[in-house]
């Protein structure tokens, strides 16, 4: 004798089966409309970035010193100086500032890796007699009310830096003057400036040896037409 299977089951299954195909539709007309959106914005927001970073510069390196196009004159580095540990191989980047042709400053990305509460991203512009042309922090978690004053924003405390300049590697005054050094810190934090003034340090090392070296490298900010433009513009001269 057959058993027929119950009624509701097949009373219900019509359904189910028609929602879900109405959630698939809808799923893939979602993900169509934001990959749309995505296609028609990337340009738009290429162009914002683009513009934020050249304010950013502007602000670290005087723009009247320079008549070259500074975000498309970069160059990739990495090193434990930048705030890359030895099994970090995170590339930082090097803007170089040009006055005809002549590189007169160059604002690198660096890392503090112990802030509060991790990483604190800072560019710092050196000008090429090894002085500090202006230091700005890109991104950073440390608390609100006390280690954010690290951005221009909260306090004018990153300003200290510009016109300074590391005399030795030894140079005790790099350090907060909780440490005896020439930096203030923050009341309640120590850490962040402590943090901050450190990867400075370091990226002046940094800096003071290998500034020629980094003129050397291949620009990896142009794109692939002006790449073989800058190369045909080169076996001109030649």
């Amino acid at each position: 004798m057959t058993t027929q299977p119950p009624k509701e089951s097949s009373k219900f299954r019509l359904p189910i089966q028609k929602n879900s195909q109405i959630l698939a539709i809808f799923a893939i007309v979602c993900t169509a409309i934001v990959g749309l959106v995505n296609e028609l914005t990337k340009d738009e927001i290429k162009a914002q970035e683009q513009l934020q970073l050249l304010n950013t510069l502007h602000s670290i390196i005087e723009p009247s010193r320079y008549n070259n196009d500074i975000t498309q004159d970069c160059v990739s580095l990495s090193s434990t100086l930048l705030g890359n540990s030895t099994n970090d191989k995170k590339i930082q980047t090097a803007y170089i500032a040009r006055q005809d042709n002549q590189a007169i400053a160059i604002a690198m990305t660096s890392t503090a890796p112990d802030g509060y509460n991790g990483n604190i991203e800072l560019i710092i512009a050196v000008n090429m007699d090894g002085s500090v042309s202006g230091v700005r922090v890109l991104k950073h978690q440390e608390t609100p009310g006390l280690g954010d004053k690290v951005e221009l924003r909260k306090s004018n405390w990153i300003n200290s830096f510009t016109g300074k300049q590391l005399l030795s590697e030894k140079d005790i005054r790099w350090a907060v003057t909780k440490d005896n050094g020439m930096f203030d810190q923050f009341t309640g934090a120590t850490i962040t400036p402590r943090a901050v003034v450190k990867a400075v340090r370091k990226t002046l090392l940094y800096f003071k040896d290998n500034k020629h070296s980094l003129l050397l490298r291949p620009n990896v900010c142009l794109n692939d037409n002006e790449r073989a433009q800058t190369a045909s513009e080169v076996n001109n001269e030649h």
